[in-house]
């Protein structure tokens, strides 16, 4: 039996640019450095990701928790997919 996040590597994808791009809109820049990956929030994302999350009757205190589930989300589909 699967669980809920059985498809969640679908909704991940990496753009020309190299960024990291969420079917909800929200984008992740990947900068490598010496023995280390930081993954972070494209902040230029984030109105279009809340307008995706409010549509979806998110409520606005947990797109906090969100964001940072995604980050996690998008550490683990680039370890998949460099």
């Amino acid at each position: 039996m699967t669980n809920k996040n059985f498809n969640w590597h679908k909704a991940w994808q990496r753009l020309p640019s190299g960024r990291l791009r969420h079917v909800s809109g929200l984008e992740y820049t990947v900068e490598r450095g010496d023995g280390f990956t930081a993954i972070n929030t494209a902040s230029d994302t984030l109105e279009e990701y809340q307008a995706y999350e409010l549509a979806r009757g998110v409520a606005p205190h947990q797109t906090i928790e969100r964001i940072l589930r995604l980050n996690k989300e998008a550490a683990r589909w680039h370890q998949a997919n460099p």
